[in-house]
């Protein structure tokens, strides 16, 4: 995952000719899936039901908390800051930093501030001749992250360098560009490392995949192509509409659901692994991948900007774990690694998918957004950081981990 994540809205999708077939030929259910869907179906319904009194009975005081915990966050990570504008001397941690500088709406923190401004420009010298927003290493991640933060800005000196991104992104996909073909488990995802011959990826992978898909939906209101093709009336076949259909592709063999993945080791909880054939939470204890929270958040997050439907089995069975394995203790099947990591994609993903409450199978229900932001305002630091004991994936170094942690109570503030 490394370091790694402010555009969770709720955005309506086309409707895709080629996912519906795919979707119509996976609706003859396995027997065995069948319960699990339905049970889904109701828990979906149930927390629809009970989004409306979620909002009217939450405590304004706990918003002023978040906004006032949010404000020492930034305070905090204002005083981090290198003298080249950057945090760390990384593009994807600045970008992490700023995303949730702008994202508070204070305005010391605006794009033109003292603190953010300097960072925009350091994030602007970090682009490359191929179109990416990176430095030496983790391409896709890094042009991802920052291509967000300038879509955030909304500077229009930046309109041709977030254009730039976003053909690179679609261009990193693999796919038959790169010699990938739907029969390999690669197809449609993005990945960190070239192979070695310096061309393409090794291996393509969640984290990559997730923050990809969620940074060309943002992209996509400044995507010249579309707008062109929509003129034509081609704009349902567009090369961001066909990179939906690969990544729809890739996150369905990386889901737990034998009716829709066509991988031996696919289970059918519904959850979600790192990769086809890998998972960070190892093995079930008959040999299967074990689906985790980070991931399947993740997954739920990309389904959505991928234009998958609610209603997909897909979608309903990833939300169906996480209502049964519902925690803001943890990161479900990997206890404290890549704890905040879970908490930024688990806001973006509700958000995304428009939960109010998350309801258990045996009907307990949880007001997600209060018992996220009690729980990080319940572990933030004196000094106004979060960081994390287990220091797995980077999260030791706080200012990563309260960039994640101010970007996901910004989140979950934003419905109250």
């Amino acid at each position: 995952m490394n370091i790694n994540d402010q555009v969770a809205t709720n955005m309506p999708g086309a409707q895709l000719r080629m996912l519906e077939q795919r979707s119509r030929h996976a609706s003859i259910l396995d027997i065995r899936v069948l319960p699990l869907l339905l049970a889904c179906l109701a828990l979906s319904a149930l927390a629809l039901l009970g989004a409306a009194p979620a909002g009217r009975s939450r405590d304004p005081s706990m918003l002023l908390e978040a906004k006032a915990a949010v404000r020492r966050a930034l305070q905090y990570l204002a005083q981090k800051q290198e003298d080249n504008g950057s945090w760390r001397d990384s593009p994807a941690m600045t970008a992490l930093v700023v995303t949730g500088m702008m994202g508070s709406g204070e305005e010391k923190f605006g794009p033109k501030s003292e603190v953010v401004g300097p960072a925009l420009d350091y994030i602007r010298n970090c682009a490359q001749p191929d179109g990416g927003i990176y430095d030496k290493h983790y391409a896709s991640y890094s042009t991802s992250i920052c291509a967000m933060a300038l879509v955030e800005a909304g500077l229009p000196e930046d309109k041709e360098l977030i254009r730039k991104a976003q053909v690179f992104l679609l261009g990193a996909q693999a796919d038959a560009g790169e010699g990938v073909q739907p029969g390999n488990v690669q197809y449609g995802g993005w990945g960190y490392a070239k192979d070695p011959s310096g061309e393409g990826m090794l291996r393509a992978d969640m984290s990559n995949t997730q923050f990809a898909v969620e940074a060309i939906r943002a992209l996509q209101d400044v995507a010249e192509e579309d707008r062109a093709a929509a003129g034509t009336g081609q704009g349902t076949r567009t090369r961001t509409e066909l990179a939906y259909q690969r990544a729809a592709a890739f996150l369905g063999r990386c889901q737990n659901l034998k009716a829709t993945n066509d991988q031996p080791w696919a289970a059918n909880d519904g959850g979600f692994v790192y990769r086809p054939g890998e998972s960070k939470a190892g093995q079930t204890p008959d040999g299967g991948l074990r689906s985790y929270g980070a991931m399947t958040y993740a997954g739920l997050k990309s389904m959505i900007y991928a234009r998958l439907r609610k209603g997909d089995q897909r979608v309903q069975a990833a939300y169906g774990w996480i209502c049964a394995h519902w925690t803001v203790e943890e990161n479900p099947g990997l206890g404290q690694q890549g704890l905040y990591y879970y908490y930024l994609v688990m806001a973006r993903a509700l958000n995304a998918y428009g939960a109010e409450r998350i309801v258990e199978p045996d009907e307990t229900a949880h007001d997600w957004r209060r018992e996220l932001i009690g729980r990080l305002l319940t572990v933030q630091r004196a000094d106004g950081s979060w960081i994390n004991e287990n220091g797995r994936w980077m999260e030791s170094i706080p200012e990563l981990t309260t960039a994640y942690a101010c970007l996901a109570v910004e989140q979950a503030s934003a419905g109250w």
